[in-house]
């Protein structure tokens, strides 16, 4: 089992080709505090994605009041992780919100499922994970109140298929909070201008077989059932915020005709990975600030999206 902090990390591809998604979860105290909050102004999605997801259990559990009553036997609310990865999110909604809420996670990589049930137990709290096929979710219908799903969509193969079974297992009005990689948006300048002359420098272009622009998505998600109340666009500076995402890629290349945009990654990177963590710290948060002031007008690569079951 991996240590304190350490993962596999993030999107990364083991030695069988499967891409891994292994992180440490936000939230590790036994009680949510303000401070462990604070944390999420430095995860700018998650930002947007856990206070959306907190404010629908709230609203489910003050319509139990007899959830408060001790032996009192009432339905709980149930949060539903589609894409669970390790299980961090599902480890930090449990300790988020701990008893009044029963947390599952699905995951498509049986290797992923069983970290998780690992981190979970290391983590002491109680959550169900387990493998599934991708498309049927092994949950019967209207049983969730909240699905949360990040960086999965674009790995899918039948997207609408998919986007209805979140929508059969979710309780009539209940919640969508997710995450999901596009389509280069018209806003994407970097990224477009690289694209048009052959190179792609999205780091898990194999992996990402379901990328859809930014209107194709809201029809999508619409056609199956969900309003969507809020949809943001997240980090449309990128080139200058995230050198990382660039830096594999552009060095690849010998094309001349990419030197000057090589030549700025090379002096972004350094400064960045000289300074971290700092540096990296500041770019989330200017990541969360971009998201509320642009991140309803433009169109890059990936959005948030906040919705409910019609």
């Amino acid at each position: 089992m991996n240590n304190d902090n350490v993962t596999m990390g993030w999107g990364i591809k083991n030695s069988a080709g499967t891409e891994i998604w292994d992180i440490e979860p936000v939230f590790k105290a036994e009680r949510v505090e303000m401070k462990d909050w604070l944390k999420l102004l430095f995860y700018p999605k998650k930002w947007f994605l856990y206070r959306y997801l907190k404010k629908q259990v709230n609203n489910c559990l003050a319509d139990k009041p007899q959830a408060h009553v001790p032996g009192f036997q009432f339905e709980p609310v149930r949060i539903l992780d589609v894409g669970c990865g390790t299980g961090a999110d599902v480890i930090s909604f449990k300790k988020l919100f701990g008893r009044q809420v029963e947390i599952y996670g699905v995951d498509v990589v049986a290797l992923q499922i069983d970290l998780a049930k690992e981190k979970i137990k290391k983590y002491g709290v109680w959550a169900e994970v387990k493998y599934y096929d991708g498309s049927w979710l092994p949950f019967e219908k209207n049983y969730f109140d909240v699905i949360y799903t990040s960086d999965v969509l674009g790995h899918v193969k039948d997207v609408p298929g998919w986007l209805e079974e979140l929508n059969r297992v979710l309780k009539p009005g209940g919640a969508l909070s997710m995450f999901t990689e596009s389509k280069l948006g018209r806003h994407a300048y970097v990224r477009n201008y690289l694209m048009k002359r052959g190179l792609n420098v999205d780091p898990h272009a194999e992996f990402h077989i379901s990328l859809y622009s930014k209107n194709d998505l809201k029809k999508m998600i619409e056609a199956s059932g969900f309003e969507i109340e809020k949809m943001y666009s997240a980090f449309w500076a990128s080139f200058l915020v995230h050198p990382d995402e660039f830096i594999h890629k552009l060095n690849d290349t010998n094309q001349r005709k990419f030197a000057i945009l090589r030549l700025i990654n090379k002096i972004l990177y350094k400064i960045k990975k000289k300074l971290h963590p700092y540096s990296t710290a500041l770019c989330e948060l200017y990541g969360l600030v971009e998201m509320y002031l642009v991140g309803k007008f433009v169109e890059s690569q990936g959005y948030v999206i906040l919705a409910k079951k019609k």
